[in-house]
């Protein structure tokens, strides 16, 4: 959260150096797309690679660049038992969620954007059944219609995990990154 936050204000300052510069461009209001990457659950167990992907809009909510973002995503909030690891047996967690977060987007260059964002995630785990919610951290850059991003959710949700040594709960925590195209809305 640290690193986002300086991010944020190097670029603000770097922000603030472009728009003295006649090619500077303001975000279109309205961006629409579609996202895909690869997730990684750091839960209880060993981290496994997983595909993430889905679909993405966010516009504009005041007069300075600051969005609102939402969209439908599909993870999977999966792990490598530690103690089934001889096996390479795995368990599956498939994750339905929806993202409410603020971006702000910076113009670096003409048609390259910045976009750190904050907020919150919340949907349905198919596995266990339970509903799972986590804060998200990450930052955009947005290129014409190219968009790529990494972020991190942290769980705030805890889950009844049980095995054969151990009898507890856990948090997923999920580093994330995505490339995507945006049809709508090309800065």
């Amino acid at each position: 959260m640290l690193a986002v936050a300086m991010l944020f204000s190097a670029t603000l300052s770097a922000n603030a150096q472009f728009s003295k510069k006649e090619n500077n461009r303001v975000p279109d209001r309205f961006h629409m797309g579609m996202r895909g990457g690869l997730s990684i659950n750091a839960s209880e167990g060993d981290a496994v690679l997983f595909p993430y992907g889905g679909f993405n809009m966010d516009f504009q909510i005041a007069p300075i660049p600051l969005f609102l973002e939402t969209g439908l995503y599909y993870m999977n909030k999966g792990y490598q038992d530690y103690w089934d690891a001889e096996y390479d047996e795995h368990t599956d967690d498939h994750y339905i969620h929806m993202p409410i977060l603020a971006s702000y987007h910076i113009n670096v260059a003409p048609n390259l954007f910045i976009q750190p964002f904050v907020g919150g995630v919340g949907g349905y785990l198919t596995e266990t059944e339970e509903f799972e919610a986590a804060v998200r951290v990450g930052c955009g850059l947005n290129f014409g219609r190219l968009y790529l991003n990494v972020g991190y959710d942290i769980g705030v949700t805890s889950h009844d995990f049980y095995d054969r040594y151990y009898d507890g709960s856990r948090k997923n925590n999920t580093f994330f990154a995505t490339i995507g195209f945006n049809w709508a809305g090309s800065r």
